[in-house]
């Protein structure tokens, strides 16, 4: 197998990420009927991708949901996401408008899934890429910037999405490892 990489990825720039934050938060702030930005969507955000929208709150997780899979286009993952992520993260209680100034907004713009045998750890980057495993009905993600946060090795990283999707630990042996590239925009 090649080097993971994305060539989509690559293609979004600094304004693109501007762009796809207002979009997420236009999202929220149309839920509470609040005045918005009015943006114009780029084409290139027609592409189906993946994504995933983290919110935060000081420090404190607020919620993070997203699409692991190309099934919407970019604009519409992120807008999507970023409604559950605010209002139907079964971990925490939804969004409330007064909340709304004290929030940081994160996207991660996942490229294609790649499947990897886990001999082929070495061909993860910490930091760069994200990992999903799937077994049966059990499926876990985590996206690149956990392993940085938690100063994971290729192995804990393996280790912690298997528990992020309710198996043991050694789940990853038995099971599909999908690795991706993911693009942060804060």
């Amino acid at each position: 197998m090649e080097k993971l990489k994305d060539d989509f990825l690559d293609s979004l720039s600094e304004e693109d990420g501007k762009i796809l934050l207002k979009i997420a938060l236009n999202a929220i702030k149309n839920k509470f009927h609040l005045s918005f930005e009015n943006i114009k969507i780029p084409e290139k955000f027609n592409k189906k991708s993946g994504a995933f929208v983290t919110i935060n709150e000081g420090n404190q997780l607020r919620g993070c949901i997203g699409y692991p899979f190309a099934v919407y286009p970019l604009y519409k993952s992120v807008e999507n996401s970023a409604m559950n992520a605010a209002f139907e993260d079964p971990r925490f209680r939804p969004l409330s408008e007064n909340e709304i100034n004290s929030i940081d907004i994160e996207i991660t713009v996942l490229g294609e899934l790649q499947k990897i045998d886990y001999h082929d750890i070495n061909k993860i980057e910490i930091g760069k890429h994200g990992l999903y495993v799937k077994k049966d009905h059990y499926t876990g993600i985590l996206l690149p910037q956990v392993a940085t946060e938690y100063n994971f090795s290729k192995i804990e990283f393996l280790q912690e999405t298997c528990l992020k999707a309710g198996m043991e630990k050694s789940c990853y042996k038995q099971s599909e490892i999908y690795a991706f590239e993911g693009k942060i925009f804060k």
